[in-house]
């Protein structure tokens, strides 16, 4: 039996260069899956909403499927492919999928986790306190980010160091359009005393596709490994439960082992894997 990929509808473009396409997948002619390619202004790919269908599985349509969309996606000029799995942490068919993944030269690149909090606000460590991000600090701190995310897309997104730095600049843009003034965002500084010791950026708001979210926190340097890091993520649970919500999730990079087993210990739990491929 051949197993092939056949459009479904036109090729679809975007006003930032974007480009998108659907197919079924198909067995001998008859669809048994469904897969969408697309591939992002810089030429990054991705496979989403792939799927086939249950009596169809287990017999190599997915992999044949996602090396179809491999090659389809260097002739767009991709240098790089990426792809998510999404489900409940210890589910064996999740587990099968991770391995499946990989098992096709797909490595971890981050994943999203998320605890839902407990009705009473955890308090902070004893001598430590916070208190909001200024409007005077506000221009140093924004670039201070956009300057440490662009080097983040750079170890981990395989871009160029224009590309990083254009969508730094126009990620921080949306998701900061107004400033300190942009609704449901705090941005706080944590004190020992007198001292700054590290820094917590939370969005309080949710959406269907993200509770609300952790962008940023980071101790000061010479202060690690002093447990600020625990005290940031319990004022990130305070700043979410005043807000009204009971859930709050956040990114970590693969090989960040010290914030892997920090979020851990607090009782967050990994619900979507990205993974990452190179395509030269």
């Amino acid at each position: 039996m051949t197993t092939t990929l056949r459009p479904t509808g036109p090729e679809r473009t975007d006003d930032q260069g974007g480009r998108e396409r659907a197919y079924a997948i198909c067995v001998n002619g008859r669809a048994v899956g469904a897969v969408r390619v697309r591939a992002d202004a810089d030429g990054i790919g991705e496979i989403a909403d792939l799927a086939v269908e249950e009596q169809g599985r287990g017999r190599g349509r997915g992999t044949t499927a996602v090396l179809a969309v491999e090659e389809i996606l260097r002739g767009w000029g991709c240098p790089r492919v990426e792809g998510v799995v999404v489900g409940e942490e210890g589910d064996p068919t999740v587990a099968r999928l991770l391995r499946w993944a990989q098992s096709l030269g797909y490595v971890p690149a981050a994943r999203n986790m998320v605890k839902t909090l407990p009705a009473t606000p955890p308090e902070l460590p004893a001598g430590l306190s916070a208190r909001p991000l200024t409007a005077a600090e506000f221009p140093a701190w924004r670039d201070s980010r956009n300057a440490g995310y662009a080097q983040m897309l750079l170890r981990h997104a395989g871009l160029s160091p224009e590309q990083a730095e254009a969508r730094s600049g126009a990620s921080h843009a949306q998701l900061l359009p107004q400033g300190l003034d942009t609704p449901d965002v705090s941005i706080q500084h944590l004190l020992a005393g007198d001292d700054v010791v590290g820094m917590l950026w939370v969005r309080t708001a949710e959406s269907p596709e993200r509770p609300a979210w952790v962008f940023d926190v980071e101790v000061m340097e010479g202060f690690r490994g002093h447990g600020y890091g625990r005290a940031l993520m319990l004022l990130a649970e305070r700043v979410t439960l005043v807000a009204g919500r009971d859930r709050l999730g956040l990114n970590v990079h693969a090989g960040n082992t010290p914030a892997e087993r920090l979020y851990e210990s607090l009782g967050y739990r990994t619900y979507r894997w990205a993974f990452a491929k190179p395509l030269s």
